[in-house]
């Protein structure tokens, strides 16, 4: 009886818990410029899962078994930029090649992970963008790194953190491309 209860309490698995991002969707601006541009988007392959990261050390990440993204991080950012450029620009593509002829936005996210680096947990986004002209001319470049802190522990607390590291890096590159795109 009692090594059946043992075999029993060892094969049972974890709860699976599943979380997303929010981020506010913002109305379509009364005068979106007739221009198109072209997001293209890579990341190491730990961010195309839908596993969520926990960076223990600067040598170490752990990946979740249990607790997962309700899409790749590299999905949710390449639709929070999507999301975020269509109310400014007639045409915006998420694009696995670069396309010659359009505005790219090209991104390399590189860091969407809970960190323990002291006494409290946090949650860091990294991506450097790139803004090229139809031409192939680099008009901005830059690099976002978000450290944000979670009030707890928990993936819930990390979706809330990232979900607003993303708004304000993604607000970040909005005002930049305003500045150095004018309207056709």
């Amino acid at each position: 009886m009692i090594l059946s209860f043992l075999l029993f309490a060892a094969c049972t698995m974890p709860e699976t818990k599943i979380y997303s991002l929010y981020l506010p969707v913002e109305k379509k601006a009364s005068s979106v410029r007739d221009i198109s541009i072209n997001i293209f988007l890579r990341s190491p392959r730990y961010l195309s899962q839908p596993y969520i990261a926990h960076r223990i050390s600067p040598y170490q990440l752990e990946i979740s078994r249990y607790s997962k993204w309700d899409s790749t991080p590299v999905e949710m950012v390449k639709e929070a930029f999507k999301d975020a450029l269509s109310s400014t620009f007639k045409e915006v593509r998420v694009t696995s090649s670069i396309l010659n002829g359009s505005y790219l936005l090209d991104i390399n996210l590189r860091r969407f992970e809970k960190v323990n680096d002291g006494s409290s947990p946090s949650g860091e986004l990294v991506f450097d963008v790139n803004l090229f002209a139809p031409d192939g001319k680099e008009l901005y470049r830059n690099t976002i790194s978000k450290k944000v802190k979670l009030d707890d522990p928990d993936n819930l607390s990390l979706a809330k953190g990232l979900s607003s590291a993303l708004a304000e890096g993604i607000e970040e590159i909005k005002t930049a491309i305003a500045v150095l795109i004018k309207p056709v």
